[in-house]
């Protein structure tokens, strides 16, 4: 029998959406809710004729087009297909066995993923009881082997966010090791540190067309740094990883960044509308600045999950990581879909455990007296 590498054999799998999710609320892999801008449609008939399908993808005017759109020079941008394949360039270009890397916990498991697909090895620094997390404690944790530090802003599953002056502290602070800055969610909380590439040598930013602009089936993502880090990246890339629906798709989406915008709003106003129900009914969560609410529902989470799944509703249960036992998380949607979620909670209120419930929480890992974790 032909055995794989070590590293491939100790890969714990990761968790994709399930099948049959289509015609469904979709409230559970921090999507956008209502679809991509209908121009998009419409350019993708444009392209599939027989001449473009057959044809080799061609990338320099596109590249052109997203370059000024991220406000970069084109020698700073690479076209991906989607975010995880930019995270496996990073690996790809920089990680030798053995190298380590540096994530908060919880956070996003792709980075791990593909950094110990690389054959390298991941120290994890968790969060505080209240979800805080800081410049300080990370970089304790950084060794002369730690190749990159890969930090979500906003942080999945949490919704939150590192302060500026925390990643600042941590590119300066650790200057001889990549900081991937993950802007996957960037749309819903307004902040970025991309014109930072041009400050900072070992800083290199990604987006998505994924989540806000509605594109997650197309796979399009875009690793943003400076060119001394963009060459090796360049070189080390699949020379078609990108389709060209997918640019296609791109490039009509960033003509309608007025309607993505409205989109973007509502659901904001709408995770402020659903934290405040969570208040009244006394469900902790955790003060997100993204598209999703990470909030602790007690031991029946996994059964509220399943029984809104018979609802058609579909949301993340989070049981499965020792440290989140108890906790679900709900995508954020509309107006309409969040009042159909929450019709389809208040079938099983009783199933929710407030925080100051009869069991005060003592039967989970996750109990502590003083917050989130014990």
């Amino acid at each position: 029998m032909v055995r794989p590498r070590r590293a491939v054999e100790r890969l714990k799998p990761y968790r994709p959406p399930r099948e049959g999710r289509g015609g469904k609320l979709r409230l559970d892999f921090n999507e956008n809710t209502v679809g991509c801008p209908a121009g998009v449609i419409r350019a993708l008939r444009r392209a599939l004729n027989p001449d473009a399908l057959s044809r080799y993808p061609e990338y320099e005017d596109s590249k052109n087009v997203l370059a000024k759109f991220f406000n970069v020079a084109e020698d700073e941008l690479l076209l991906a297909n989607g975010t995880d394949d930019a995270i496996k360039m990073i690996c790809d270009t920089f990680v030798n066995p053995g190298d380590h890397l540096v994530v908060p916990a919880p956070t996003f498991p792709v980075y791990e993923f593909f950094h110990s697909v690389a054959g390298g090895r991941t120290t994890q620094v968790r969060y505080d009881e209240k979800f805080h997390l800081s410049a300080k404690r990370l970089l304790a944790a950084v060794t002369k082997r730690t190749r990159w530090i890969a930090i979500a802003s906003p942080n999945n599953p949490t919704g939150t966010t590192l302060a500026k002056s925390d990643l600042r502290a941590l590119l300066k602070g650790a200057p001889d090791t990549i900081i991937l800055v993950d802007e996957a969610y960037q749309d819903f909380s307004g902040e970025t540190v991309l014109p930072w590439i041009r400050k900072y040598p070992n800083l290199v930013v990604t987006r998505t067309f994924s989540k806000a602009f509605g594109l997650a089936a197309l796979r399009l993502g875009c690793i943003l740094t400076n060119a001394a880090l963009a060459e090796p990246m360049r070189r080390s890339q699949n020379p078609f990883a990108v389709n060209s629906l997918a640019l296609a798709g791109a490039l009509e989406a960033i003509q309608h960044t007025d309607s993505v915008a409205r989109y973007v709003e509502e659901v904001r106003a709408n995770r402020a509308e659903f934290c405040r129900y969570l208040d009244s009914i006394g469900i902790p969560y955790v003060p997100s600045r993204s598209n999703f609410v990470l909030t602790r529902v007690g031991p029946k989470a996994p059964e509220i999950a399943l029984r809104l799944r018979e609802q058609k509703i579909l949301v993340r249960d989070w049981s499965y990581d020792p440290r989140l036992k108890g906790y679900l998380r709900f995508t954020i949607g509309t107006t309409v879909q969040m009042r159909r979620l929450l019709k389809g909670l208040a079938k099983f209120q009783s199933m929710l455990e407030s925080q100051n419930g009869s069991h005060a929480w003592k039967n989970f890992v996750t109990y502590s007296s003083t917050g989130w974790f014990s």
